[in-house]
């Protein structure tokens, strides 16, 4: 009997102990808390000419506009960095006017645009811990734009082509579809600026866009 109640007495303090010691798997933190990861994005944008280019070019919004991204979500750091390609395009028409040319004076509607194809590299600050459901961040960005300037008189066009300079600034914020998610929806609103001097455009290209897009990731 004794010894029963000896081996009841030892069991009753090694099993609470080998249950403490015991890994709770459900206190890990995520991969993508622990290792650097990657985010794809792909955006639909809207973009507002602003200052000079507006008053002088264009004046009119685009919603041709879009892009694509990766992104490397740093270990350790408040930090991303990543690139980013992209396409935009204006264009405004012009009531017919007479306009001077070399083969003389021609009576045409006029037709205003500026293509872009940016290539740009970017670093995002995040607020809040990577794995948040929410993830708001500031971005700055520089790089170059592939720019195709066509004025069209009607069948007639002139056209100026040039790689230039681009700059942004912007901030938004992500958000994950469900905690520790691969997939969610990123907000942006960016300022982007083009160095590029020809006819009408004198003191560069300016833009505010809004964008929404959808992104995955992965590590």
């Amino acid at each position: 009997m004794k010894r029963i109640i000896i081996i009841a007495l030892f069991l009753a303090g090694v099993i609470p102990a080998l249950a403490q010691d015991k890994p709770r798997l459900y206190t890990i933190a995520s991969p993508f808390e622990r290792y650097t990861h990657y985010l794809a994005t792909v955006r639909y944008m809207g973009a507002v000419p602003m200052g000079s280019f507006k008053d002088n070019y264009i004046d009119k919004s685009s919603f041709q506009n879009a892009s694509i991204s990766i992104e490397w979500v740093l270990r350790n750091t408040p930090f991303s960095v990543g690139g980013e390609i992209g396409s935009t395009y204006f264009e405004k028409r012009v009531p017919r006017a007479l306009y001077d040319s070399e083969d003389g004076t021609i009576s045409a509607v006029q037709t205003r645009t500026v293509s872009q194809y940016p290539v740009e590299l970017f670093a995002n600050y995040l607020f809040l811990p990577r794995n948040s459901q929410v993830q708001p961040y500031v971005q700055v960005s520089s790089g170059a734009s592939i720019l195709d300037y066509t004025i069209y008189y009607g069948t007639l066009a002139a056209q100026d082509q040039k790689v230039r300079f681009k700059y942004g600034v912007g901030a938004g914020s992500r958000f994950l579809f469900k905690k520790d998610g691969t997939f969610g929806v990123d907000v942006r609103v960016k300022y982007d600026g083009t160095a590029y001097k020809f006819d009408y455009i004198d003191k560069g290209i300016s833009s505010v866009s809004g964008s929404i897009g959808l992104f995955y990731r992965w590590w």
